[in-house]
């Protein structure tokens, strides 16, 4: 047993060497400069046509929690729950979790 741990013990330190020594490579190997970037090539025109109707929807912005206070009562209902949780030292990942619903 004495000698398997000795064995086993010595592995770990070559390990540990093996380790350190790719850490120092790893320093002071300067880093590679990125790859030039080469502009898209430009799409075919056909390609363009098909999709010419279809236009991505991007929906209207909520705002921030401020500036609609008072205006969703969802909203304003889940900002109380979380303050009565808050005075009941309930789990602050509860607290959060509730205010992220409430963005």
């Amino acid at each position: 047993m004495d000698e398997s741990m000795l064995r086993m013990q010595q592995e770990a330190a070559e390990r540990v060497r093996q380790m350190q020594e790719r850490a120092r490579r790893f320093v002071h190997e300067e880093p590679a400069p990125p790859p030039p970037m080469e502009p898209p090539a430009p799409s075919e025109p056909a390609a363009c046509d098909a999709h010419e109707g279809e236009k991505l929807a991007v929906p209207p912005k909520r705002g921030s929690l401020l500036t609609n206070f008072g205006k969703d009562r969802e909203q304003l209902f889940l900002l109380m729950i979380a303050v009565l949780l808050v005075k009941n030292d309930a789990p602050i990942e509860l607290v959060l979790a509730l205010l992220y619903l409430a963005m």
